[in-house]
């Protein structure tokens, strides 16, 4: 796993992939601060709890920023792999199948990681220079707001990164991220299995029940991912 991980950092290390890392979460507090800038008194004034506001300001974008991230760095990631045509040679390598499949998976995680990361970091920044109070600072709401919605959003990682290994039309798996991320803004009563839905956090049940079962179902589609793919013939 340790030689697969290493061998996909080398292909991805001069692409344009950690770009998108970066531009996720700069993208949503850079929005947050123009947003901020033109409206600070009427956001401000008045609010019994500046840092909530705030918070909930920033989550409107979270999920859609997310979302779209899964969607076309899994599917660029596997392009890799399907414009150079080296699937068989990769497979022909003593490696398990299994291995190359969670080490694209695990790629992804990790790069998405780092994005929830800076997007905590940015918040707190954000907060501090528009002059709210450290001392009040709700940093483990913070901390849900940054890093829940990855957590729930694990099944659609899973399925994308199985979807866009497996099809070699990559218009496929980005058509159904892309309308996975559009839907739950656009249908009120979308029902609670719509996986996309749970990143937002938003629903009948409490943030955790999406995080825990973000985390079984997104488990077990990487398993039946990993199985599908194990059995399928690469040409």
């Amino acid at each position: 796993m340790l030689a697969a991980l290493h061998a996909d950092f080398l292909k991805i290390k001069r692409k344009w992939f950690w770009l998108l890392v970066f531009l996720g979460p700069f993208g949503v507090i850079a929005l947050q601060m123009v947003n901020y800038g033109v409206r600070y008194d009427y956001l401000v004034q008045g609010s019994t709890d500046v840092w909530q506001d705030l918070l909930m300001n920033v989550n409107g974008f979270v999920t859609l920023a997310l979302l779209l991230g899964i969607s076309i760095l899994a599917s660029q990631i596997a392009s890799i792999e399907h414009q150079q045509n080296s699937w068989k040679h990769l497979l022909s390598l003593p490696i398990k199948r299994r291995v190359v499949f969670s080490s694209k998976f695990f790629i992804l995680l990790f790069m998405l990681f780092l994005s929830c990361i800076l997007l905590f970091i940015g918040t707190i920044l954000l907060g501090i220079g528009l002059g709210f109070s450290p001392s009040s600072m709700p940093l483990f709401d913070i901390f849900k707001n940054s890093f829940y919605p990855l957590l729930a959003g694990l099944p659609i990682l899973a399925l994308q990164t199985w979807l866009s290994i497996t099809i070699d039309n990559q218009a496929i798996p980005l058509t159904i991220g892309i309308f996975g991320t559009i839907a739950p803004n656009f249908a009120r009563n979308i029902p609670e299995w719509f996986i996309w839905k749970w990143p937002t956090l938003t629903g009948d049940n409490e943030p955790m029940w999406y995080v825990i079962a973000g985390l079984m179902l997104g488990a077990v589609i990487l398993l039946i991912g990993v199985i599908d793919f194990e059995k399928r013939d690469v040409k």
